[in-house]
């Protein structure tokens, strides 16, 4: 019998890395990508020159050795030719796609800026990277899935794509392009869940709240947020639930929370009252 298939976008380190590693502990093979192919690659040092950890080499290593076939696929969403043959180099390598997670995005340099201090070419970088490369991606995805006659897609969103969060820019808060970008993909799942729910597509936003990521940990405007979030393995543990039992329980097209999916699961306190 073959072993469930999963694509992750973004997998060399966070969010990414952490449920790419997931499913892998859930018996899946894996495709990744990401920029970074190998540890110490120039995409893995922040505006402030530090070295960031992790590669899709390492990322893995890690799937192989919990028993999981890894495809590892070099990956900027800036590069527009590059999208839809990513897609199908996961397919290929592979056999076919069962769970796609969405969940790289666009890394401005220099940190999070003003609106007004943001290049044009900057907001068309973010607006890009962040939405428009993601429907790109989506596409063939999609495609794929019909014609199987099943499949399930989970984009990663943003509270800051949906709440009105009150952190200032350099003490966490988000750029507004970022809200703008985010706010669009939120719209992405349900609509697929409604032209294709019927062939067998299943998809789902998830929103992964405060993470405690190697960026979050290592660029100082990001501090807020990593003082206030979960290791990145709690939310690859409840995006991997939701992608496998939570298919039976989750409406199709809903916007989930995953650290109330954590909640429920055990893998977080439950909240003070």
């Amino acid at each position: 019998m073959s072993r469930p298939t999963a694509l992750v976008t973004g997998a060399s380190r966070g969010i990414g890395r952490a449920t790419a590693i997931a499913f892998a502990d859930n018996g899946f093979d894996v495709a990744i990508t990401a920029r970074t192919v190998n540890e110490g690659d120039p995409s893995a040092r922040t505006a402030a020159g530090d070295l960031l950890p992790g590669s899709l080499a390492s990322t893995a290593a890690e799937i192989e050795s919990r028993g999981g076939r890894a495809v590892q696929i070099r990956l900027d969403l800036l590069d527009r030719e590059a999208l839809v043959p990513s897609v199908q180099a996961a397919i290929d390598g592979l056999g076919h796609l069962d769970v796609v997670v969405n969940n790289a995005i666009y890394v401005t340099g220099g940190g999070p800026k003003h609106f007004l201090d943001q290049s044009p070419d900057d907001l068309e970088k973010q607006l890009w990277g962040d939405l428009t490369a993601q429907l790109l991606l989506m596409q063939p995805q999609v495609a794929h899935m019909v014609d199987r006659g099943a499949g399930v897609i989970v984009n990663i969103g943003s509270g800051s794509g949906k709440w009105k969060l009150k952190m200032p820019i350099g003490q966490g808060g988000p750029q507004l392009a970022y809200c703008v970008a985010k706010a669009g993909l939120h719209r992405a799942a349900d609509r697929i869940a409604f032209e294709y729910g019927e062939a067998g597509v299943m998809a789902f936003t998830v929103d992964p709240g405060f993470v405690a990521t190697e960026r979050t940990r290592m660029v100082a405007e990001l501090d807020a947020i990593a003082s206030q979030g979960v290791e990145p393995s709690v939310i690859g543990s409840a995006i991997v639930w939701l992608a496998t039992e939570g298919l039976a329980v989750q409406k199709n097209g809903a916007y989930l929370e995953a650290q109330a999916i954590a909640r429920e699961l055990g893998l977080l306190p439950p909240l003070e009252t």
